[in-house]
């Protein structure tokens, strides 16, 4: 799997994550961090990134991924 494939993925299932819980201002600015991280992918289809900024790229992703978590578990909480 090339690293774009992979990066792709882990956004796919934030976002899949993000569209299953209720509407609120911190989904919303998640959802707006998930589109700034797309954006960033669809350029390297024109521009390979360098080690560097995939790198950074993928920190920013596994920490949506912790936030989107974290959200999850506050809806839980507030259901319960």
């Amino acid at each position: 799997m090339t690293p774009f494939v992979a990066v792709r993925k882990a956004i796919d299932v934030v976002l899949h994550h993000l569209e299953c819980l209720p509407p609120s201002d911190r989904r919303e600015q998640l959802q707006v961090w998930v589109q700034e991280c797309l954006q960033e992918t669809e350029q390297w289809s024109a521009s390979p990134p360098t080690d560097r900024a995939r790198d950074g790229l993928m920190k920013r992703v596994l920490a949506l991924h912790v936030e989107v978590t974290k959200l999850e578990q506050d809806v839980l909480l507030a259901i319960a």
